[in-house]
């Protein structure tokens, strides 16, 4: 025979165990469902430590295009475009190649009497004839550049 109080225990017990259960299936899932979202933030974290190197690399090439369009190169020497439209300059283009802005200096043991100047780059260049250049002391080159093109008093040469 069937004893209510024990049938009703029963169905209680039996209640009590499938709440267990939707607890720990949803204990289960709030687990599964936290240990997703903890890796969509470090995938977030990736994206957005991504998108800021991409920025900063954004702006190194947008200095770099600036600094582009700021320089002329004629006479065989690199010049920097002031805001006025003028030069300024002459600068070594080897040295420019090298991310330098290095200004050229009169070369010495040159006749400067004619219509250029006889310029070079203050820094030993290590390229051309040979892996030291001529004789171990590195490229030596020489920029005649016209007199009207460099800047009065530039060299202090001039009245």
């Amino acid at each position: 025979m069937f004893d209510a109080a024990t049938v009703g225990g029963a169905l209680t017990s039996l209640k009590t165990i499938v709440d267990l259960v939707k607890t720990a299936n949803g204990a289960q899932l709030a687990a599964k469902v936290s240990s997703e979202v903890i890796e969509a933030q470090g995938k977030l974290f990736d994206i957005q430590r991504e998108a800021l190197a991409l920025q900063t690399e954004n702006q190194q090439l947008r200095v770099e295009i600036e600094k582009f369009r700021s320089t002329r190169f004629h006479h065989s020497v690199n010049w920097r475009v002031l805001a006025d439209g003028s030069e300024d300059g002459p600068f070594c283009p080897v040295c420019a190649g090298e991310g330098i802005e290095m200004r050229l200096t009169l070369r010495g043991v040159v006749d400067q009497t004619g219509p250029f100047w006889h310029l070079q780059c203050p820094k030993t260049h290590k390229v051309g004839v040979g892996a030291e250049g001529i004789m171990g002391r590195g490229r030596e080159l020489s920029y005649p550049i016209p007199k009207e093109l460099v800047p009065e008093n530039r060299y202090f040469l001039r009245s």
